[in-house]
């Protein structure tokens, strides 16, 4: 019950609001819009029509709606709009004058629609405009003067629509403009655009505007850009006269026509004069003919005068001679014309000349005919025939397409007002005989050409201009498709190019490559490349240019200072950075020059890279020797102090350590940057980046990760180096390639290595003495989890080891690299050829009961455990960049392309770069005394704890954090509509470019705790989701402990979201892939054992764990909330990869986990392993080798040194075979151990991976049982040898574990998801297996109210122990309600959307009014049956326990008490200050107590805090009341409440205004 005036005042305040906030809405804003102060968004409203909208309105959003066409003066009335957004509708029309009557309109988007064409005078009433979007329309010609009067526009965007021809000066009025896109549109670049690049070129000012354009023909500008034309590029040509105008007179009312035709490129225009004026369009009786010529129908007296030709194009201006039109009143022509004739010349101000009698009349004669040509199907540009005539009277031109005359202009046919015909975009119909026929009253003539339509070659990747330093290495690629496979032929400077005709021109890849190693002045020039075929040929050049560098030289390896043993030879190293031409090296003894060819020849020796050999140097050479670089604009030196000693044992290599050491570094860093500028710097805007240097970019080691590969790499290369030396060496007493590193270098030089490199043996030990942090919380890198053991599961450490690996050459040298090396007596095939035979299906059957988000979970929680960091170069040592060779050159370990590959015919090899080694393995062991293998190094930290949200070294952390504020929150980006937080854009100095296709879309790379965040959109979503749930936990956790600064928030908030994780994983995701039996294996959990290494297992890693593979579905699902396919349809998986627009501009990550959670994973069967989607169109682009996921698995196993799939048979006890049919237990499909038979050989040779992947699965699981074996090993260390597991004791109170037990994966979908409303109640398994799909409020959450520290008196406790509040959001029924009355329309807004925070408003002030009767008398019901509890337990414990006397606490001045007999009767009751209260009514008299009334009697629960520790001499303060001491300044920041004793004592009215209180009793 409540009281009556609650309702009428809550109703009026409602009332009040909506006056104040909708009643000006009601009025003005359309149905189904927003309309908020001067914005009226109309997105999605299924509106056909422009809506009536305030006349005050600046912006006016009608977004995706089904607007057709745009009447005129459809916005009449709106003279203060500002902004209008028209895009994502179906325009197809707009009528003249439709944009009448916007006089502020700035900005107008019209993109995405359907228009085709606009009329002339559309935007000339639009004098502010600023920004115009016409993308993505089907607009082929625009008309001449349409931006005429646009002063202000600075950016007008037009790529991808159907333009072909540019109006000459269409752009030239635009003097503000800054940016324009004309890309994505066939362009005819040969004259089209001259005018627009003259004034470009010419005018400086001009050239600060951007202009994106991209030629599509002629052939020989196909793919250049707007930037890189020049005068030569345009085959223009300036205006001729083919017909000049003559003399000519004639009889009054006769029809003249005074000839003009002209030739040129672009086609001239032609202007006639008339005494010095020109004829205009508006003088009757004359007109200009098709031709040029002047018509005048009905000649005149006033016709008569001087006449003038005037034609004119972009290359130049003609004049004719001035000629003279005599005009004869009725009179024969030859008599009384001396008069006439004089005053014209008189008039034209020049002599009287002879008359000229008119041109004789004459037949057609063609001037330019067509001519037989073989078209490329379905190329980028457009075919020109070329016809036209001349003759008297001027002939008519007439057209026949296989005998078939073409009267008009059709789509694919299209005539020319010069008479030429166009074919549109050729196609195979469009081959035939097209015959040119010019007529007049004279004769005719014809001409006939055949077009064949040809499938010609395809240049997929055409070379690209380059300057080049003097000296420097250039590549010129050229990659040609077509079918036949074409040939690639160059040339240089129109000269063929002979594959082996010169040494410093090398062609390699089957003429893919034309590689340069040192350029020179002679190799400037063009180079064109041609690709042939039987059908054909085409070509594409770029031009080269060699620079000499203008700056001093540099020293790149100076000389170091060194001892050295009497009798030796020492060198001393100079070398410059770059060669050059007329570069001097001079090197100075003490000041002395060093002349070799003066001094003696057996003493002194310099280089040709300028190094200085010192032979059987004596006590006398030493000293300071210094090298001189001088070139012609300055000079650098660098010196080193030389030490003689009398000679000593050394071993051989010692004297080299430094100089090796100064190539290795050289040698790594140049690798390492030229891979920095393949991938981040020398990214061409012209040619898309492929999916393989996007992979590249997200897998490249930032920071720390990046120094220690490059440390180890550096060490290594140095001990090559070293060898190197020693084996050119000349005082060797034993075969060098017997030596061993450790026999080449004395213990002292190693530990110099070592030093100089930066490879270490171990990592800086951590300090983990800060108990009060890591007895709670996880350190960032996973230090100090393991507190005996403190870098066990630490990011940046080796991979653990389930067996000894097998390297070639014992310790790093990976299977394969030697090629005919026999293992088991037989060779290892190539990967390829075993994805392709074994692996790769087309075919896909669904699973029976997993759903597809098992797949999504298993690559989330992979990329939480492992990430072997690749190479930090991708090019060799030598310079041999991976991507485009074939050798085994480290780090390069590419994949064999075999013969008659299915997919794969113009490469050799499917690049594949090594991973990093850790310092102290492989090669670098070699410091430590004993050969030790090649380990790898993991990125990560080992543990489930959630690093792929919040990194993985603490610098990267922080980037991730928002510290604005002390809420412990992480970053967010961007709003869109309709969406909740999205993760922040990852920044330039990141590298990271996802705009793999400008065309598409220009959304930056969103950021995260792991690198790979925007491999996918599917991982894309989830890392969003878990970054809004530790925001969603943080702020709660504020809310409940509002004394919590920031970094506990986030700590407290980190450590529930890696719980949840935790739970997740092992509950309900892993005994679906192990099934019961692997459960059982994993037994129940110990406890933590500090002795287990919970470090991940290389194999685990690089094998077991890749068994998610084979249950990817080839599409991506997405469905709205009726679990139907949203608008933008399906997603095909090679179309999600690196596109997080996707997931920004297509529905938000609802649809992908909807579809996740509904559609089934794919099942693996025997013959479908990988779907060809990962095989064969894994980031799939123009270039010619996709990557195949299978394949680089089995290789990255060799390249990790995986023993045979025997070798961990024998270790998880099943039998080793020793023939295939012994797998049949295992892999019971005979045709597949057949082919593994003819692939491999004998068992022994199968690779880990495969055979994994090939076993039966076992019962319940995903996995067969080798994995099973694997993963189960794994995943109990990580349980086991985690300190920080959630289910061990101290991580969480009890109370909290118990919540921590309720996390559910749909749970966090309907709290952070941007509008679920119904999920699953476990989404890894389909929802026809469990009862079908819950509300969200049916699902049971985490209550945070457990986390609140009891520490502090002023903290408001639970009403009663059993009541607890709940944290997370329910719909109430309400609002159920009105979403399933709003079905039938396409979105439900809710209070998160920007577009509608009013109607959130209005919809939550709603639900309080409707709702707050309800939830009172639910309180009601939840309190009587409380008390009820309450008093059997107070009889029970008074009939056990003896009660002492009761003590009376007077709370105010009492009256007489009257004793009370039974039952009162009266409901309401009395407190100590007198004011009534209602029956069940409950309040607060202190911070401290709680109070309720029940049938007459108050009951009061008061709460007592502990025993407070303060430092001596400072007292606990007392709250005003005197009730309970509160914390003074020496409290403790505790999250945990346990450190707090606290007693709940129970208060008992017997009178209104008298309580007793009872003893405590400890909770």
């Amino acid at each position: 019950m409540r009281s009556p005036g609650v309702r009428p005042v809550l109703w009026l305040q409602l009332l009040g609001l909506v006056l104040i906030f909708g009643g000006a809405e009601s009025v003005y804003c359309p149905a189904g819009c927003n309309c908020l102060e001067r914005t009226v968004r109309c997105i999605r409203a299924k509106l056909s029509a422009v809506p009536q909208v305030p006349q005050d309105t600046q912006v006016l959003d009608l977004r995706f709606n089904h607007i057709e066409e745009l009447p005129a003066n459809a916005f009449s009335g709106l003279p203060q709009l500002t902004t209008l957004f028209l895009n994502d509708n179906e325009l197809a029309y707009l009528q003249d004058g439709a944009l009448n009557g916007l006089p502020a309109l700035r900005f107008l988007y019209l993109n995405n629609n359907r228009l085709s064409r606009l009329p002339a005078t559309i935007f000339q009433r639009l004098p502010r405009l600023e920004a115009l979007s016409l993308e993505n329309n089907d607009i082929w010609q625009l008309p001449s003067g349409l931006f005429d009067n646009l002063p202000r526009l600075n950016r007008l965007i037009l790529f991808k629509n159907k333009l072909t021809q540019l109006p000459v000066d269409a752009f030239n009025r635009l003097h503000s403009l800054k940016r324009l896109r004309l890309d994505s549109n066939a362009i005819d670049c040969n004259c089209g655009i001259y005018s627009l690049w003259r004034r470009w070129h010419l005018d400086v000012q001009r050239q600060l505007v951007d202009i994106s354009l991209t030629c599509a023909s002629p052939q020989h500008l196909q793919k250049q850009s707007f930037g890189s034309l020049s005068e030569q590029h345009f085959k223009c040509a300036k205006p001729q006269f083919l017909v000049i105008p003559q003399d000519t007179q004639a009889a009054s009312g006769e029809q003249v026509v005074l000839s003009c035709e002209v030739t040129g490129l672009p086609r001239p225009q032609v202007t006639w004069m008339h005494n010095t004026n020109e004829l205009g369009e508006e003088q009757t009786g004359s007109e200009v003919l098709a031709s040029g010529s002047l018509l005048i129908r009905s000649v005149s007296a006033r016709d008569m005068g001087i006449y003038q030709c005037i034609v004119r194009n972009e290359m130049g201006e003609l004049r004719s001679q001035p000629v003279r039109l005599v005009v004869n009143n009725n009179a024969p022509a030859g008599g009384g014309e001396q008069e006439s004739e004089n005053q014209v010349w008189a008039v034209a101000g020049s002599s009287p000349t002879s008359s000229s009698l008119p041109s004789s009349p004459a037949p057609p004669k063609f001037t330019h005919q067509p001519h037989d040509q073989i078209v490329a199907l379905h190329g980028p540009g457009h075919v020109l025939l070329d016809c036209a005539a001349s003759g008297s009277p001027q002939p008519d031109i007439q057209w026949f397409v296989n005998g078939r005359q073409l009267t008009q202009s059709r789509p694919d046919l299209q005539l020319q007002a010069n008479g030429s015909l166009v074919l549109v975009q050729p196609t195979q119909l469009s081959a035939g005989t097209y015959r040119c026929e010019a007529h007049n009253s004279l004769g005719f003539v014809q001409a006939t050409a055949r077009i064949e339509v040809k499938e010609l070659p395809e240049i997929l990747m055409p070379p690209q201009n380059q300057t080049i330093k003097l000296g420097k290495a250039f590549v010129l690629e050229c990659d040609a498709d077509g079918n036949p496979l074409p040939t690639i032929d160059w040339q240089f400077n129109d000269q063929p190019l002979i594959p082996g005709s010169r040494a410093d021109l090398l062609l390699e890849n089957e003429n893919t490559e034309l590689v340069v190693s040192s350029a020179r002045q002679e190799h400037a020039g063009v180079y064109r490349c041609t690709a042939r075929n039987e059908n054909g040929e085409v070509s594409a050049e770029a031009t080269i240019k060699v620079e000499r560098s203008q700056t001093p030289p540099r020293v790149a390896i100076e000389p170091s200072n060194l001892v050295a043993i009497t009798g030796t030879t020492i060198e001393l190293p100079c070398q410059a950075e770059q060669p050059e031409d007329g570069l001097q090296i001079l090197w100075r003894r003490d000041g002395r020059l060093i002349d070799p060819n003066v001094q003696l020849t057996e003493k002194y020796q310099i280089s040709g890279t300028g190094s200085l050999f010192v032979k059987n140097v004596t006590i006398l050479d030493g000293g300071r020797y210094e090298c001189q670089l001088k070139n012609q604009f300055g000079r650098a030196s660098a010196s080193a102090l030389v030490t003689i000693r009398n000679n000593v044992d050394l071993a051989p290599g010692d004297r080299y350590v430094r100089i090796a050491f100064a190539e290795a570094a050289k040698e790594i860093d140049l690798a390492i940057n030229n891979t920095l500028d393949m991938l981040f710097s020398n990214r061409s805007d012209r040619v898309q980046p492929n999916y393989g240097e996007l992979l590249r970019v997200f897998r490249f080691p930032t920071g720390q990760a990046r120094q220690l590969a490059r440390a180890a790499e550096i060490y290594e290369r140095t001990l090559v180096n070293i060898r190197k030396h020693v084996q050119r060496g000349d005082n060797l007493t034993m075969e060098s390639e017997k030596y061993e590193f450790r026999d080449l270098l004395s213990r002292e030089h190693l530990h110099l290595v070592a030093e100089l490199s930066g490879c270490m043996e171990h990592r800086e030990m951590p300090n983990c003495t800060d108990m009060c942090f890591h007895s709670r919380y996880r350190s960032i890198d996973g230090t100090c989890n393991n507190l005996q053991n403190p870098t066990w599961g630490a990011s940046l450490t080796a991979f653990r080891r389930l067996a000894p690996p097998i390297y070639e050459n014992g310790f790093s040298m990976p299977v394969g690299w030697t090629k005919g090396m026999l293992y088991s007596g037989h060779a290892k095939p190539s990967a390829r050829l075993v994805s392709t035979s074994l692996v790769a299906t087309k075919d896909i059957t669904p699973d029976a009961r997993i759903t597809h988000m098992v797949m999504q979970w298993g690559q989330f929680l992979d990329h939480d455990l492992d990430h072997a960091i690749p190479s930090v170069s991708s090019e060799s040592w030598d310079g041999i960049d991976c991507k485009k060779s074939c050798e085994m050159a480290p780090p390069c370990y590419p994949i064999e392309v075999p013969p008659n590959d299915p997919r794969v015919r113009n490469r050799r090899c499917i690049d594949v770069v090594r991973s990093s080694a850790i310092c102290g393995s492989g090669m670098t062991s070699l410091f430590f005394d004993s050969v030790q293998h090649r380990e790898q190094i993991n990125q990560l930290t080992s543990y489930v704890d959630a690093s792929q949200v919040y990194g993985y070294a603490t610098p990267f952390a922080q980037e991730l954090r928002n510290l604005t504020s002390e809420e412990g929150l992480l970053r967010v980006g961007v709003h869109f509509p309709r969406q909740k937080d999205m993760l922040p854009f990852a920044a330039p100095q990141d590298g990271m470019d996802c705009r793999r296709n400008l065309d598409e879309n220009t959304m930056s790379c969103f950021v995260s705790g792991d690198i790979r965040v925007n491999e996918q959109v599917g991982l894309l979503a989830m890392h969003t989701i878990w970054m809004r749930e530790h925001n969603r936990l943080a702020r709660k956790l504020k809310q409940i402990n509002p004394h919590w600064d920031g970094d506990t928030l986030y700590q407290e908030a980190r450590k529930i979201v890696g719980a949840q994780m935790q739970h997740i994983t092992f509950k309900q995701w892993l005994p679906l892939i192990i099934g019961e039996s692997g459960m059982k294996m994993m037994d129940q959990n110990p406890g933590y054992n500090p002795q287990l290494n919970p470090s991940i297992a290389n194999e685990f890693a690089t094998a077991a764990l890749r068994f998610g593979h084979t249950i990817i579905n080839p599409i991506l699902h997405r469905l709205n909330e009726t679990f139907q396919p949203i608008p933008q349809g399906h997603l095909p998986l090679h179309k999600a990869f690196f596109a997080p627009w996707r997931l920004a501009y297509e529905g938000g990550v609802d649809p992908l986990m909807r579809g996740f959670l509904a559609v089934p994973a794919k099942l693996k069967t025997p013959d479908q392993n990988l779907n060809t989607e990962l095989t064969e169109k894994l980031f799939q682009t123009a270039h010619a080798v996709a990557l195949d996921l299978a394949a680089i698995n089995i290789q990255r196993g060799r390249d990790h040194g995986m023993p045979g799939y025997n070798v961990y048979r024998k270790m998880c006890n099943l039998t080793v075979a020793q023939d295939f049919e012994d797998l049949a237990g295992e892999i019971s499909n005979a045709e597949i151990r057949q082919k593994m038979k003819e692939l491999y050989g004998h068992p022994d040779n199968v690779d880990v991976w495969l055979g994994g992947i090939l076993e039966d699965q076992v019962e319940g699981g995903k996995v067969g049982p080798l994995f099973q074996c694997m993963l189960v090993e794994q995943f109990r260390r990580l349980r086991d040898g985690d300190r920080l597991y959630y289910e061990n004791p101290g991580v969480f109170t009890p109370e909290q574990l118990v919540q921590i037990k309720q996390t559910n994966f749909g749970r966090v979908l309907c709290d952070v998801g941007d509008n679920f409303d119904q999920v699953t109640e476990n989404v890894f398994i389909l929802a026809k297996h469990q009862g079908g799909y819950k509300k969200c409020e049916d699902i049971p959450g985490i209550n945070l109210y457990l986390w609140q520290e009891c520490g502090r008196c002023n903290d408001k406790p639970a009403i009663f122990d059993s009541y607890i509040p709940e944290t997370y959001t329910k719909r109430s029924s309400r609002k159920r309600r009105d979403l399933q009355g709003k079905q039938e329309h396409d979105e439900v807004t809710t209070a998160e959307s920007y577009d509608s925070p009013l109607e959130a408003l209005y919809d939550v002030n709603e639900e309080r009014v409707s709702g707050l009767e309800e939830l009172i008398g639910s309180f009601q019901k939840d309190l009587k049956k409380l008390h009820k509890k309450l008093r059997k337990l107070e009889e029970s414990c008074n009939s056990v326990d003896s009660e002492p006397v009761a003590q009376v606490v007077q709370l105010a001045a009492a009256p007489v008490s009257v004793p009370v007999q039974g039952k009162q009767r009266r409901s309401h009751c009395v407190d100590d200050k007198g004011t009534t209260r209602l029956n069940n009514e409950v309040w607060s008299p202190d911070v401290c107590t709680k109070c309720n009334c029940f049938h007459g009697q108050v009951n009061c629960l008061r709460e007592r805090c502990g025993e407070v520790s303060c430092p001596p001499g400072v007292e606990p303060l007392t709250a005003s009341g005197g009730l309970l001491p509160t914390l003074p300044a020496c409290q403790v920041n505790h999250p945990q409440p346990k450190n707090y004793a606290y007693r709940r004592t129970r208060l008992s009215v017997v009178a209104p205004l008298t309580l007793i209180e009872k003893p405590s009793i400890t909770k």
